[in-house]
């Protein structure tokens, strides 16, 4: 009995110490820190958006987020003290509101800086104030600025933040412009365990409601899993595609050519209705920009790069492994698709027996075209479409001068625009383009930027496309537009586009 029950008594003991060194090796990692605020602005004697500042205390609490007010004034007669500390403010805003400029994490929150809210260009002149660091200002006008940064470090972020307080303005010219322009929304800032900030914009609907990604809070109930109306990513560039890029947005294995993580990326998870890719095809081959250049000729002849063929086979395949039943994928024209057509004009065949069957091919395609008066015959879409083996037909492709308008039902938000062409010849930037009356997602730019209604995304390319150097703005930057015509720009840092 006394052997058995010692032998009972050591197994028992082995076993807790096998449960023991089990546990031992079980490595369970702490929950990754997120540090997250809700930032906005007041006007001084002025109501707050009661609904919209319901609802934003109630995401504030569902995501464990601390809210910031800042203040600013408005028509202080001549012998009054302008400072916002001394303003009166509405009662709910209070004991939110902060008057000095304080980091919420690397980011600067520049609460001192009070803008008059008729100013056209809040952000004038502010783009260093922040030395270099992701800053937001107190403003009730929607602007955004990629400020440049030298090639080893990210760009900073510059925006306004949006308000709580509803319009009060003069009925004057300045007046009548800055209530036009009026977004009642906030900025939400994350900071994750690494320092990296992702900032977006929320902006609030007729209702009062925000949404924010795959979140909706309406009548301070929080709603989870949403979906989003479209997503304009930035400039896509195939042949110079960003490997981290492709598996964020679309969980998509660049060198496989076949989606491995969409559980994970962006596109599957907001679920848009509509997606927009700008200057698809790079047309690295045979770009106009490098004819010439018989160095970088020869390079790619050493990498294997410089058949056209080759791009528009990759096209193809990048719109297979990206379409979904559930959402409309739309090429919009863009000046690097255009390279396509410029090269069937200006090129000689006879000097580029790697590409000559090509040109000769879709050349014999545009003659017969003419010949037959097809004036809607699109060479890069057909280009692509005999790669796939559905002929690309549930993709659209929107020729130069086409619309493609989503959220008709809230105004509408074309989508169609590249951004390299502005009014009247002029060239195309988004101060240009606010010139034409329509809110609008563009590319082209490669830098975000929010200006007036004007949206404009960056891209999903390479950051070293080959002819950039020197301090730069770009960013992996996508617009996200919401089923109720709010936006908000959304930003990618090592492979992740929120915190």
């Amino acid at each position: 009995q006394y052997r058995a029950s010692s032998n009972q008594a050591a197994r028992k003991k082995d076993e807790t110490g096998e449960r023991s060194r089990k546990r031992k090796r079980t490595v369970v990692a702490p929950p990754a820190r997120v540090d997250r605020w809700l930032v906005t602005a007041a006007q001084d004697e002025t109501e707050i958006s009661l609904p919209f500042w319901n609802n934003m205390q109630a995401y504030a609490k569902h995501i464990g987020a601390e809210i910031k007010v800042a203040g600013f004034t408005y028509n202080k007669s001549l012998f009054e003290d302008h400072a916002s500390r001394t303003a009166v403010f509405a009662e709910a805003v209070q004991p939110y509101m902060t008057h000095e400029d304080e980091y919420l994490g690397p980011l600067l929150f520049a609460a001192k800086m009070n803008i008059l809210p008729t100013a056209v260009r809040p952000l004038s002149g502010l783009e260093t104030y922040s030395r270099g660091a992701w800053a937001i200002f107190p403003h009730a006008k929607r602007q955004l600025v990629s400020v440049p940064a030298l090639a080893d470090k990210h760009p900073a972020m510059v925006m306004t933040s949006g308000t709580c307080t509803v319009p009060n303005y003069i009925e004057k010219k300045a007046g009548l412009k800055a209530e036009f322009h009026h977004t009642i929304g906030c900025t939400i800032v994350e900071v994750d365990d690494m320092g990296r900030v992702f900032c977006r914009q929320l902006d609030a609907g007729r209702d009062g409601s925000i949404q924010d990604l795959d979140v909706m809070v309406r009548n301070g109930e929080v709603f989870e899993n949403q979906t989003v109306e479209q997503i304009s990513w930035g400039d896509i560039h195939r042949e110079k595609l960003d490997p981290v890029v492709a598996m964020t947005a679309w969980g998509l294995d660049i060198e496989s050519g076949v989606v491995t993580d969409a559980e994970n990326s962006m596109f599957h998870k907001l679920r848009p209705r509509h997606q927009a890719f700008h200057d698809l095809l790079d047309f690295q081959a045979r770009n106009h920009h490098r004819k010439g250049d018989h160095h970088f000729m020869f390079q790619m002849l050493r990498d294997g790069t410089d058949r056209v063929e080759d791009g528009l086979k990759a096209c193809a395949a990048f719109l297979r492994a990206t379409s979904a039943d559930w959402c409309k994928s739309v090429v919009v024209a863009s000046n690097h698709n255009d390279a396509l057509p410029r090269w069937l004009r200006e090129a000689d065949p006879r000097e580029d027996p790697a590409n000559l069957r090509i040109w000769c091919h879709l050349n014999d395609k545009l003659y017969s075209a003419i010949e037959e008066g097809n004036t809607e015959f699109d060479v890069v879409q057909y280009a692509m479409s005999r790669y796939d083996e559905r002929g690309l037909a549930d993709i659209a492709f929107v020729p130069r001068n086409g619309s493609y308008v989503v959220c008709q039902e809230h105004g509408g938000i074309e989508t169609a625009l590249h951004g390299d062409q502005g009014p009247n010849g002029a060239r195309g930037t988004a101060t240009s383009m606010i010139k034409v009356a329509t809110r609008m997602n563009v590319g082209h730019a490669h830098s975000a930027a929010i200006l007036d209604g004007v949206y404009v995304a960056g891209l999903c390319g390479l950051m070293d496309q080959g002819y950039n150097s020197g301090p730069s703005g770009w960013t992996h930057t996508q617009i996200v537009t919401y089923p109720n015509s709010k936006r908000t720009l959304v930003t990618f840092i090592d492979g992740k586009y929120r915190a």
